[in-house]
């Protein structure tokens, strides 16, 4: 059985579907009986209500599993000591494989949210399991944020300059990645970046949009202080908000640079899916 911890977002959705249409026996510890029934209704075996900050959870969640998928919430100031929980947990429990969704280039100390993914990195690797670390380049999807301003305004609004490359890959890609690393031998005792052919500005990204879109779309920069307001307007705590603005400087001054679709090619056993074909599919799904 593999349980997966962090099952409803943008990782855990589209490798719970790769690993379906593998047949494997899937358990998510999920926080609420809404995200549970959605996690049953797309085919996860069985599901645990619970807190990933309960080591009594946590434990319970992990009785009796095979591998462990780990993917911990962006933006949250105890990401680490979430991570490290499930770590422990899984040793405890002597699982056979563990593989941590990380993010592309964690040794970035000038934003926190990759900062603490490391620390969970070093934990994964010192915990004595047979693990295997994912690491990928931002998310094509990301642009779902910002598409209800594309489609009625024609802007595409990000707090960070809109010249800088992005390096970028497709979530289903890293799903497919996912399922395969967790049921197929071979990839234990390993840290693989997976990243897709581009990477893009933000401005060549509007113009790809807009091709399929059949409008202009304008790549801006968000001001910064108005960002902070909508955020605060949301309730994000001030680590939150903090860690967010020092990312979008880090972007400003250096985008999100590298990444070499080698080894997702590799790994998925074709080429894995380009910004174009993904913008084309995206729009027509909105249309």
């Amino acid at each position: 059985m593999i349980l997966i911890v962090g099952a409803s977002g943008a990782v855990g959705i589209p490798t719970i579907k790769a690993l379906v249409k593998r047949n494997a026996d899937l358990r998510a510890l999920t926080s609420n009986e809404k995200s549970a029934a959605n996690l049953r209704d797309i085919g996860v075996g069985e599901t645990q209500v619970g807190d990933f900050r309960s080591n009594d959870d946590v434990k319970r969640a992990m009785t009796g599993v095979d591998s462990v998928f780990l993917v911990t919430p962006r933006f949250t100031e105890d990401e680490a000591e979430i991570g490290l929980r499930v770590v422990a947990a899984a040793r405890e429990e002597g699982v056979g494989h563990f593989v941590f969704s990380s993010a592309f280039h964690p040794q970035m100390t000038k934003m926190n949210h990759h900062w603490t993914k490391l620390l969970i990195e070093e934990a994964v690797i010192e915990s004595g399991l047979d693990y295997t670390i994912l690491q990928p380049a931002m998310f094509m999807q990301n642009v779902a944020v910002e598409w209800p301003v594309i489609a009625e305004k024609g802007i595409y609004s990000r707090p960070y300059s809109p010249d800088r490359k992005m390096a970028l890959v497709d979530t289903a890609d890293l799903g497919e990645a996912g399922a395969i690393v967790l049921t197929e031998p071979g990839y234990k005792g390993a840290t693989f970046e997976l990243c897709g052919p581009d990477s893009l500005t933000q401005t060549e990204m509007a113009a790809i949009l807009s091709g399929f879109l059949g409008k202009p779309i304008k790549a801006v920069q968000r001001d910064l202080g108005e960002w902070e307001i909508w955020a605060r307007e949301r309730n994000w705590s001030e680590w939150g908000i903090d860690t967010y603005l020092k990312m979008a400087n880090h972007y400003d001054t250096h985008g999100y640079p590298g990444g070499n679709p080698l080894v997702l090619r590799t790994i998925l056993g074709r080429e894995p899916g380009n910004y174009r074909d993904f913008a084309q599919g995206f729009v027509a799904a909105r249309k």
